[in-house]
């Protein structure tokens, strides 16, 4: 059934999109904003992003809502799911500038995409410092391109015609989570430009800021405009989806291994997992080999040894799998329960994010 909805839903996200970047080329008059919101659009609309967040939206609206009243509010809730999908949007273009990742989703990083687009126009003009100016452009459109796709998605929800206090309710949740992406980024980049050495808590805390809590939010948005009951309905379902989100995270970091490792990424939980579980021989060639330029096969099959003996791999699947089940605990907490169908949604939600392989 998951594959099924996250297909049907994604659809509607899609659809919802288009709708929307179409009126606001629309209603923009600056010719020169008019071609950065289509820049915006064709980052957004790129056909492998998986709408995760305005799915969970439509989902916990759905769930709580009397489906005596669902019908005629349908079409109105998908509308304002994608304001979401903005502001993760925006995150993961100000996330890519920072890793400087060329690639998102098969195709360019926005600030990639900016870059290609100038290079074009300077293709055969002849300018000094021709790269480092392209490279900044890349930079300072990026920055405000994510800045700009949380604002949209903010006045999204502003706009919404939904009664004014639930409004009020869903946009304070969006603020918060704006917040703690924010947050999470600023944590994990002061670490990595101060060579902070993270623990488990640090990982988990980064990854319930960028992560759950964005899938908690989203949530959170569908279940207050559903005019769900805070303490018994709310609660749990917001509960379940931080551990999912966590759970999401780790499960990304084991997809993810050989990348990472290839990377010498130090902030991923196999390598903290490893790192507090070796031995002084196992710590030293780990030590050697993310120190080098560049790795060998061999010192990748290396490392992903030291993470087979230290049991870091094992740790990682079980603290994933745990998570899962304190989840599918606080789905069976919500009384009155969600409508069948979503009751069925998040629980195989729940499995889907611990089994995936991708």
């Amino acid at each position: 059934m998951i594959e099924e909805f996250f297909k049907t839903e994604k659809a509607h996200v899609n659809k919802e999109l288009e709708k929307y970047f179409a009126q606001l080329r629309k209603t923009e008059k600056d010719i020169l904003l008019k071609d950065f919101i289509a820049q915006l659009e064709k980052f957004i609309l790129n056909d492998k992003a998986k709408r995760i967040h305005p799915v969970l939206l439509s989902a916990a609206f759905s769930g709580i809502v009397n489906p005596m009243y669902l019908e005629d509010q349908l079409e109105q809730i998908r509308e304002v799911s994608i304001a979401v999908e903005l502001l993760h949007s925006g995150h993961l273009i100000h996330d890519d500038l920072l890793d400087d990742d060329p690639i998102r989703r098969g195709k360019p990083t926005f600030h990639m995409q900016l870059k290609n687009e100038l290079n074009q126009i300077y293709k055969d003009l002849n300018i000094h410092n021709k790269d480092e100016i392209v490279r900044l452009y890349g930079r300072d459109m990026s920055i405000l391109g994510g800045t700009q796709g949380y604002l949209l998605g903010l006045d999204i929800l502003k706009s919404a015609k939904f009664p004014e206090q639930p409004k009020m309710l869903a946009i304070n949740e969006y603020t918060k989570a704006m917040d703690f992406l924010m947050k999470g980024q600023l944590i994990e980049e002061y670490m990595n430009y101060n060579r902070i050495t993270m623990t488990l808590e640090q990982y988990l805390n980064i990854a319930e800021y960028q992560r759950a809590k964005l899938f908690e939010k989203s949530a959170k948005i569908g279940a207050i405009l559903a005019k769900g009951n805070i303490q018994y309905q709310i609660k749990p379902l917001s509960d379940a989806l931080l551990s999912i989100g966590q759970a999401h995270a780790i499960r990304d970091d084991i997809i993810d291994l050989e990348d990472d490792i290839k990377a010498k990424n130090r902030s991923k939980i196999v390598y903290i997992l490893a790192v507090q579980n070796t031995d002084e021989n196992q710590s030293k060639r780990l030590n050697e080999i993310y120190h080098k330029d560049n790795l060998t096969r061999n010192d990748i099959k290396e490392v992903k040894n030291i993470f087979t003996e230290t049991n870091a791999l094992l740790i990682a699947e079980h603290l994933s799998k745990n998570l899962v089940e304190q989840a599918k605990n606080n789905l069976k907490d919500i009384y009155p329960d969600l409508n069948k169908e979503q009751k069925i949604f998040f629980n195989e939600f729940s499995d889907f994010i611990y089994e995936r392989e991708f």
